[in-house]
C-alpha cells in the first residue's frame, strides 16, 4: 500500500510537471544600444525537481519536491572585443536532507542566493581570447559543463570532487586564463592562474589550471560546454587537463563524441571522463582517488527523445576507504531543445560493503537566455 501510494504521487508530480512544460516560450530578453555597440540579455535557468531516494537503512523513502536551480543569467557586450558574464544562483531550494539526528524535523533549505559566475572576457581573435573573473576551473568535458545544457539530469556526483578541499564554489575560482581554438577550431586550450586555498595572510602559491582539446570536425567554442546537441551536430572532442596548487593536484582525460544518424532523424551522444584527484598534503581532506563518468544517448525523432544512461564510479589509492558508484537510466524529452525539456530516470546508489539505495528523479528545465 505504501509502495502504491508512492508511486501516485510519483506519477502526480510527473503529470504537473508535464503539464507546466505546456506553457508557451517567450523571446529572448535583449536590450541594444543606439549604435548597437553595446547590448545585454537576461535570462533565467529554472529546474523544478523530484528526487525519491531510499534511506540510507533502507527502510523508507527520502521524498523531496524543490527547485534543483534557480539561476538568474545576466550577459552582453560593452564593446566589439568585450563581453561580459554573470548569473546568480540558489541551489536545492525547498529540499529536505539530513539524518534523523542532524535534521529531525526535516527543515526545508530556506535557500542562498549567491554568485555563481562573474567574468569578462576579451575576444581579440577564435585563437586568442582572454577571460578574468569567477571562472570554473579548465579540467574535465563534463567539470566544464553548462548545467542548463546537461543530458541526463545532473552532472557526475564526482565531477567536482576538489572544490570544497581547496574552497571553490562548483569548481569555481577566482583569476584570469587564456583560450582560443587555432589550426581552424581543430584545437582549444585553456591555461589559468587563479587563487586556490590562499593559506595564512594569503602566502600560498596561486593555483594554476589548464586544458586542451583536440576535435577532427567542428568545435565546441562556447565557455560551457554543452553535455548534448540532442544528435544535432557532428562533433568529436578527445581533451585531457591539470589543476595544481603545491603539491595538490588533479588530472583529467575525456572524450565526448555527438553524430547525427540516418540523415539527422536520430543521433548518438556519449562522452567518458576520467579524473584523478590528489590533495597531498597541502589538502589532506581531499584523499587520492580516481573517479569515472560514462553517459550515453540515443536521439529518436529529430532528437525530441533520447533513452539515456550515466555511470560514475569512485576508487581510492587506500584500500581501506570504500569505493562509491552511482547510476541512472531513464529518458528525456526535449519539447524545445535546452529552453523546455522534461528529464525522469532511475537508478541505483552503492557504496561498498554497505546496502544499495534506489534513487528516482523527474526534472522540468525552463531556460531562457
Amino acid at each position: 500500500m505504501h509502495a502504491l501510494r508512492r508511486l501516485t504521487n510519483v506519477a502526480l508530480a510527473g503529470g504537473l510537471l508535464l503539464s507546466v512544460s505546456a506553457l508557451p516560450a517567450s523571446a529572448q530578453w535583449q536590450i541594444d544600444s543606439k549604435d548597437g555597440k553595446t547590448s545585454i540579455k537576461i535570462g533565467f535557468l529554472a529546474q523544478p525537481q523530484l528526487e525519491v531516494l531510499e534511506t540510507s537503512d533502507t527502510t523508507s523513502q527520502s521524498t523531496n519536491l524543490f527547485l534543483r536551480r534557480i539561476r538568474i543569467i545576466f550577459g552582453g557586450k560593452v564593446a566589439d572585443r568585450w563581453t561580459f558574464f554573470f548569473e546568480t544562483d540558489s541551489p536545492n531550494l525547498g529540499k529536505s536532507t539530513g539524518s534523523a539526528t542532524t535534521n529531525p524535523t526535516g527543515a526545508k533549505d530556506a535557500g542562498s542566493i549567491y554568485i555563481q559566475d562573474a567574468y569578462v572576457t576579451y575576444n581579440a581573435s577564435d585563437a586568442f581570447k582572454v577571460d578574468t573573473g569567477m571562472i570554473i576551473i579548465p579540467l574535465g568535458h563534463n567539470h566544464n559543463q553548462s548545467a542548463a545544457t546537461l543530458l541526463p539530469v545532473d552532472f557526475g556526483p564526482y565531477s567536482f570532487t576538489e572544490s570544497t578541499p581547496i574552497g571553490a564554489r562548483v569548481s569555481r575560482d577566482y583569476g584570469v586564463q587564456v583560450r582560443g581554438y587555432p589550426l581552424n577550431q581543430h584545437i582549444e586550450y585553456r591555461l589559468g592562474v587563479f587563487q586556490g586555498a590562499r593559506g595564512a595572510e594569503a602566502s600560498n602559491p596561486l593555483r594554476v589550471a589548464g586544458r586542451a582539446v583536440w576535435y577532427p570536425f567542428s568545435a565546441d567554442t562556447g565557455f560551457f560546454y554543452s553535455g548534448t546537441f540532442q544528435g544535432s551536430k557532428r562533433l568529436v572532442g578527445i581533451g585531457a587537463g591539470f589543476d595544481t596548487q603545491k603539491d595538490y593536484h588533479s588530472y583529467a582525460a575525456d572524450v565526448f563524441v555527438e553524430q547525427p544518424v540516418n540523415g539527422g532523424e536520430q543521433g548518438l551522444t556519449a562522452q567518458f571522463n576520467w579524473t584523478r584527484f590528489d590533495g597531498g598534503t597541502f589538502l589532506p581532506g581531499l584523499a587520492k582517488q580516481d573517479a569515472i563518468l560514462l553517459e550515453a544517448a540515443f536521439h529518436f525523432l529529430k532528437g525530441k527523445v533520447s533513452p539515456l544512461v550515466q555511470y560514475s564510479r569512485k576508487t581510492f589509492s587506500d584500500p581501506l576507504t570504500p569505493g562509491q558508484t552511482v547510476w541512472q537510466a531513464g529518458a528525456a524529452y526535449w519539447m524545445a531543445g535546452h529552453q523546455r525539456n522534461i528529464k525522469v530516470t532511475a537508478g541505483r546508489q552503492h557504496v561498498d560493503s554497505q546496502p544499495d539505495r534506489t534513487q528516482v528523479l523527474a526534472q522540468l528545465q525552463l531556460f531562457y537566455f
